[in-house]
């Protein structure tokens, strides 16, 4: 089991469930060189939460990179931790990525079967189109 004491502080972010996660990184190789690298994002199984469809695991380049996630939860927190898979991860660090969800905004409620907020139910006749990434109700 790996040592995590000296985990960097967490990266912290606010959203609306469902609404997308951008995290930019680099992976470094163990020349100091930037490195692509695949990235595994993991959450406690236990807690509910669930990613978008294939997010779990994403791919960096060798240029900052940036990898999005979209969490699905009912939890007002969750904590996301990246690893560096491969070779190039002997003795890394995961980067910890903590995510607190707010309550959906006006106009948008958290949905029963998707975890995410969704049109409410009176505006849905009204409107062709809500998202919750940029808050807009069309």
């Amino acid at each position: 089991q790996p040592d995590y004491s000296d985990t960097p502080s967490p990266y912290e972010v606010t959203v609306y469930p469902g609404q997308t996660v951008g995290v930019s990184l680099v992976a470094v190789g163990q020349r100091n060189g930037t490195v692509p690298a695949t990235i595994t994002a993991q959450y406690d199984p236990d807690d509910g939460a669930t990613f978008g469809d294939l997010q779990s695991t994403q791919k960096s380049s060798t240029t900052c990179s940036e990898l999005c996630y979209t969490i699905l939860s009912r939890r007002k927190t969750e904590e996301v931790k990246l690893n560096i898979d491969g070779s190039c991860a002997v003795g890394g660090i995961p980067l910890s990525v903590s995510i607190t969800l707010q309550e959906c905004p006006i106009g948008f409620s958290l949905s029963n079967s998707s975890d995410q907020c969704v049109c409410e139910e009176r505006l849905q006749k009204y409107t062709n189109s809500c998202d919750i990434n940029n808050g807009e109700i069309a």
